[in-house]
């Protein structure tokens, strides 16, 4: 917690195995802070173990992912705390999703970590052959260290707006209790300010020849400059931005576009959609997909591909995520026509390939590689959700949605019998589909669908179109629209390219989609299909969850014990309704 600034014990993860591939698990422990700083392969652990507190949405809630607390997703056991979320269930004493702690440790840490390294030579071992190469490994831990402790601001302040900012190391309790928060714009700005002042110290890519050890998962170029457009962007948004400063838009629209202007990047769209998330057979060999700009690492396992896989397969535990009709329905037809169940008939418009009795073929590619339907199938078995299927209800723990998981489930991984493995995952962060995506947002509100200000190198519309008809997916390109039809296409191209990479439940938020006034106002109420029959199929539309939202969740309630130890974060100055 943010009152433990003094550190009896420190908790150190040792890189081990490949050079090339920084491992966030095994931990070592030192009772004091010579003992770290004064050797580099500790040091190295301390700055480690940082990165060890980046966030996944593997299993963010229990077993669940915070998917399952938007209109993505259900989960399927009943007395997990993401349905907290749900049933209204939740208070600053009960919160389902609590980093407040493990943040504010992780800034700690970083904060200690930069008092306790500068100046260090390492004296010791400048005789070793490899004193040079691990000196110019060591100029770059600050700045890492920076990026890391501005990304956990960043995701203190979407949680909770506006939060205290640690100034350096405080070793005083009474201290650390007295300090206010800061306002959500200030941290923004310190953010952005981080960003600005440590971008051009960190190499483009860790893999790169003239890089010394080329370890990848570290914190690059790109990932500095990503994670400012996502800074820009939450604050140009809606709910922090309630009086629609468009200077704030044009601030995230600038910093979107120096990241895809810059021609020294390395990123670029990979050739199938499905790679960009999951690691089929090789690809993570190759340490991922084009696009990918940053990852949280972890280590081998199995659990998640036990917990999604779906019920009635061998080895599959029932501990599900399991997309929503609601989802599903915002994947429009491979020739653009939204699809639409009415009264158990299907309807696509004027769409000349969309067929009622297969309705998910000749859809938007991505609804296939992101989600398991009925009649397809995962790893040479047909799966048959439909009620009395193999893997449908009323099976214990089948989907109640009628969809299953395949969006970062590796295909590559057994979870039966004695074929059974286990391997490496890695969570996205940013990835280069989210820029375009940021870009095209904030034009279309600070300019318009159409006009390209000065020095930018495309509209919000083309911006939009660069994610949606890449070759990777190959939807028809939009174009013709107004400023609040644009920005509803915005909001679904989001909501469908990003699916289960954990924006959708903020992305809720931030656009205050929960709001009766708003054009784009989602249901609270999530649904799944019904699926009848035995080849010839009937399909009903039903509901799964009435979920309960009050105004008050747009922002998280600051912890009970918090406020109860700091005065400046309970009472008048907890957030409000809470």
């Amino acid at each position: 917690m943010i009152r433990n600034i003094i550190i009896s014990i420190l908790l150190v993860t040792a890189i081990t195995g490949c050079d090339d591939f920084l491992d966030y698990s095994e931990h070592t422990f030192y009772d004091n802070s010579e003992d770290i700083f004064s050797h580099f392969g500790r040091t190295r652990g301390f700055l480690t173990d940082i990165y060890n507190r980046l966030p996944d949405d593997y299993s963010s809630v229990g077993d669940a992912m915070r998917s399952a607390a938007s209109d993505e997703a259900e989960y399927v056991k009943q007395g997990s705390a993401i349905h907290n979320f749900n049933n209204g269930q939740w208070s600053s004493s009960n919160a389902p999703d609590n980093n407040w702690s493990n943040f504010y440790a992780g800034i700690r840490s970083v904060n200690l970590f930069l008092d306790q390294i500068e100046g260090r030579t390492f004296d010791d071992y400048k005789y070793n052959e490899d004193y040079e190469d691990e000196m110019a490994r060591f100029s770059m831990f600050p700045y890492e260290a920076r990026f890391l402790r501005a990304f956990f601001y960043f995701e203190l302040a979407k949680r909770y707006g506006d939060i205290p900012m640690l100034q350096g190391v405080v070793n005083d309790v009474g201290e650390v209790n007295s300090i206010p928060r800061s306002d959500f714009e200030d941290v923004i700005t310190f953010i952005v300010s981080e960003c600005d002042a440590i971008k051009d110290e960190l190499p483009l890519t860790w893999a790169a020849e003239n890089v010394v050890y080329q370890e990848t998962g570290r914190v690059t170029r790109g990932a500095v400059q990503a994670l400012k457009v996502r800074a820009l962007l939450y604050a140009a948004s809606p709910l922090h931005n309630t009086l629609n400063d468009l200077s704030k838009w044009e601030a995230a629209a600038s910093a979107a576009n120096e990241f895809l202007s810059n021609p020294d990047f390395p990123y670029s769209f990979d050739s199938q959609y499905y790679n960009s998330n999951n690691m089929a057979a090789g690809v993570f060999n190759n340490r991922a997909s084009a696009e990918l700009i940053f990852e949280r690492r972890q280590g081998t396992s199995n659990s998640f591909e036990k917990g999604n896989e779906p019920m009635g397969l061998e080895g599959a535990n029932g501990k599900a995520t399991c997309p929503s009709q609601n989802l599903v329905d915002a994947y429009q037809t491979s020739d653009g026509y939204d699809v639409v169940l009415t009264n158990g008939v299907w309807s696509a418009g004027a769409s000349t390939v969309f067929n009622p009795a297969n309705p998910y073929d000749n859809r938007d590619p991505r609804l296939l590689q992101s989600i398991i339907v009925n009649g397809k199938k995962w790893k040479g078995t047909t799966i048959e959700t439909f009620t009395g299927g193999a893997h449908g209800l009323p099976k214990a723990d089948a989907t109640p949605t009628g969809y299953y998981l395949k969006k970062y489930v590796r295909q590559d991984i057994n979870i039966y019998g004695s074929n059974a493995n286990t391997k490496e995952h890695m969570w996205v962060i940013f990835r280069k589909a989210e820029i375009y995506l940021a870009m095209a947002e904030a034009l279309n509100e600070a300019y318009g669908p159409t006009t390209v200000p000065g020095g930018f190198m495309m509209d919000a519309t083309a911006a939009l179109n660069a994610v949606r008809t890449r070759p990777a997916v190959g939807m028809p390109e939009l174009s013709g629209l107004t400023q609040e039809a644009l920005r509803s296409a915005i909001i679904r191209e989001r909501q469908v390219e990003l699916a289960f990479e954990d924006h959708r439940f903020w992305d809720l938020r931030r656009w205050r989609l929960f709001d009766n006034g708003n054009p784009n106002k989602v249901t609270e109420d999530v649904y799944g299909i019904k699926i009848t029959g035995d080849g010839t199929f009937t399909y009903e539309k039903v509901l799964v969850d009435n979920r309960i939202w009050d105004d008050k969740m747009y922002l998280y309630p600051i912890p009970y014990n918090e406020t109860q130890l700091n005065p400046n974060l309970g009472g008048e100055n907890q957030n409000p309704g809470w």
